[in-house]
């Protein structure tokens, strides 16, 4: 029986993998599962096995130092729950002067007021994100 045709299968398993996981992690097994099965066709099964883990292997390190390099450079390290505040407006409900944790839609937060004092009832606005603080200033400002 000829296992060249292994590669093809093992090839369609990872990217459904990689897809329902939307990792694609895995994918790059695939590098090593294209020469594994071109050659195959010449050589032996325990050949074709070899030059794929060592070609796999090796995508996988470069390619995922390729990845996370390039996911660095496009996307901002900001969290999704911190990042929808930006812009929003709030009441106080207490005073606010310099750094205080603070009530947000019903979440307790670190803030940093850059602007002057807020008093309890006034309006504040989350300006932007500084690593798990929401830089607030006073609605008027």
């Amino acid at each position: 029986m000829n296992l060249n045709w292994i590669w093809i299968g093992l090839t369609i398993v990872v990217i459904a993998i990689d897809y329902l996981s939307s990792d694609f992690t895995y994918s790059w097994l695939i590098l090593g599962f294209i020469p594994a099965f071109l050659i195959g066709f010449i050589v032996d099964f325990e050949i074709q096995l070899l030059i794929a883990i060592i070609l796999g292997g090796i995508s996988i390190v470069i390619g995922l130092k390729i990845s996370r390099k390039y996911i660095k450079k496009t996307f901002k390290k900001e969290s999704l729950t911190m990042g929808k505040y930006i812009g929003k407006v709030f009441v106080a409900e207490e005073d606010i002067f310099k750094e205080k944790q603070v009530k947000v839609n019903g979440i307790y937060w670190n803030v940093k007021n850059v602007g002057t004092h807020i008093l309890k009832g006034e309006i504040f606005k989350v300006i932007s994100v500084d690593g798990n603080k929401l830089i607030i200033k006073k609605g008027d400002e």
